[in-house]
């Protein structure tokens, strides 16, 4: 079945995405593997019950500012949001001081709320903000994290880390035995995809009896995934996203925009970045 095909449908008012048939197999035995990895690193459930509660806390932030109200965004505001977007918060703020906080807000809103598909709407997101090079590749995660956690249990997040077709990596790839291999990877990048991707991993969790909090629990285990990637990486360019760190708990709060404190304090978002 061809995910391109699939189209998003709506039932009570609601956008519904189609979970597409995935065009490769995937693990369970390495999705059952990561599940266990985690309860052991984190002692057990009450330990992802709290990384489970600042993903909670996030979404309660994101709809405060995004939804909560009508007024336009501010600096603050979007500062909040930003520090919360791990692969956005360093490239970003430059679109933000060309167009201001209050524009950046309403586009936001828009991708939300707007009229047409979800694709359409995230095409129109992206096509809208003046951002070149890094940041405007930047805009695609800003898209998956504002739709994602605002409405975890609607929309899948589809950041790059969890696929990027572009450079066939992310946290799906450690689901594939054998993937260091292959080189075909055909999913695309589409929301049916990704929402295929979170059915089988749904799946797969209810075997192993987990039914609670599945749409963060999910993007824990993706976390993981994408740690283990970055941590047989760390020799290489991805190091240095991370601040040479090795303690994969901590990189996976980072990439999951869930981090409690900063270890150095003071702000997460770099604001001296020239597109």
């Amino acid at each position: 079945m061809d995910s391109k095909k699939l189209p998003s449908e709506h039932a009570d008012g609601d956008e519904r995405i189609v979970p597409a048939v995935l065009p490769i197999n995937l693990d369970k035995g390495l999705l059952n593997r990561s599940f266990y990895d985690l309860e052991q690193a984190f002692e057990g459930q009450a330990g992802l019950d709290e990384l489970v509660a600042n993903l909670a806390e996030k979404t309660e932030c994101f709809r405060q500012i995004l939804l909560g109200s009508d007024k336009p965004l501010t600096e603050a505001d979007l500062g909040t949001l930003i520090e919360r977007m791990f692969t956005v918060r360093r490239k970003i703020w430059p679109v933000v001081q060309e167009i201001g906080p209050a524009a950046l807000g309403e586009a936001m809103r828009t991708l939300l709320n707007g009229h047409g598909s979800l694709l359409q709407r995230m095409s129109r997101f992206e096509e809208s903000l003046p951002a070149q090079g890094k940041a405007q590749r930047c805009l695609r995660d800003m898209s998956a994290e504002v739709l994602h956690f605002v409405h975890p249990e609607r929309y899948p997040l589809m950041t790059r880390w969890v696929w990027d077709q572009q450079t066939t990596s992310g946290a799906v790839r450690e689901f594939i035995k054998g993937g260091d291999y292959l080189t075909d990877f055909p999913f695309g990048e589409s929301p049916e995809m990704f929402e295929g991707l979170r059915q089988w991993m749904r799946e797969g969790l209810a075997e192993l009896g987990v039914y609670r909090d599945l749409a963060y629990m999910i993007d824990i285990i993706l976390a993981y995934q994408y740690s283990q990637y970055v941590r047989a990486m760390a020799e290489g360019f991805l190091r240095s996203d991370f601040g040479g760190q090795t303690d994969f708990m901590e990189q996976m709060r980072k990439i999951l925009g869930a981090e409690v404190q900063r270890r150095m304090g003071g702000s997460r978002i770099r604001k001296d970045t020239v597109h």
